[in-house]
């Protein structure tokens, strides 16, 4: 039970980087809006890693999948805030 719940929850949080990923290359140049939703998704991914992370212990933090999806997200976090300062620049 505790590894079909780990899937899910990496499966969810992969699904939500490819949208927070498509939110901001559609953002690029200025819309404020779809970096906000894509900071949001970013947010829910982070707390299902998390929730993902207390339930499965050591089986999710070995996990490849979860390391990717980690990893992922740091990465497209850190293209919002590339984003961002850029609109910024703009405006």
């Amino acid at each position: 039970m505790v590894h079909d719940n780990l899937h899910s929850k990496l499966q969810q949080a992969s699904r939500l980087i490819d949208e927070a990923k498509d939110n901001v290359r559609l953002a690029q140049g200025s819309d404020l809006d779809l970096l906000q939703q894509a900071e949001q998704q970013l947010q829910q991914v982070e707390q299902n890693l998390q929730e993902a992370q207390d339930q499965a212990g050591r089986e999710a933090t070995d996990n490849p999948q979860f390391q990717q999806a980690y990893e992922q997200l740091h990465n497209t976090r850190q293209q919002v805030q590339e984003a961002q300062q850029n609109n910024n620049e703009v405006l």
